[in-house]
């Protein structure tokens, strides 16, 4: 009995998790009829089965078009606001720009970091150019 209470549970949180993550409806379909964005979203959806307190994320909109980028980036900042945690690693700084703590890495270490204040949504490029700036005078 408990088996099928843990599965049926399993169940509702994975359908909740696609909602979340605007993968409802395609349940029934195979990896290879999915789009880059929606397989990202799936890994994110898998990714939070366990309720994470953090979560690591390693170029998360590196192979999306820009709507895509946009989209799961706004996924990961709404995820974040409900408290989880997250650790992204990426090259783009318009992807940096978004989060509030900035470290910079070269040859392994860290070099530089940079602290951004809330995001509000509406001084993105002036934020991308603060990252670009710190890039640009460690080297990167």
């Amino acid at each position: 009995m408990k088996a099928k209470k843990d599965k049926a549970s399993f169940t509702r949180k994975a359908k909740i998790l696609m909602k979340k993550t605007g993968l409802d409806g395609l349940e029934s379909r195979n990896t290879t009829e999915v789009s880059g964005g929606q397989l990202q979203r799936a890994g994110i959806c898998r990714a939070l089965m366990n309720s994470p307190k953090i979560l690591f994320a390693d170029e998360p909109t590196g192979a999306l078009n820009s709507k895509s980028a946009e989209e799961i980036m706004g996924l990961l900042l709404d995820i974040n606001k409900e408290g989880t945690a997250i650790l992204l690693v990426t090259h783009d700084a318009k992807v940096a720009a978004k989060a509030d703590r900035v470290l910079f890495m070269k040859d392994g270490n860290i070099v530089a970091e940079l602290m951004l204040q809330k995001f509000n949504g509406r001084d993105m490029e002036e934020r991308r150019e603060k990252v670009l700036t710190r890039m640009a005078a460690v080297g990167i």
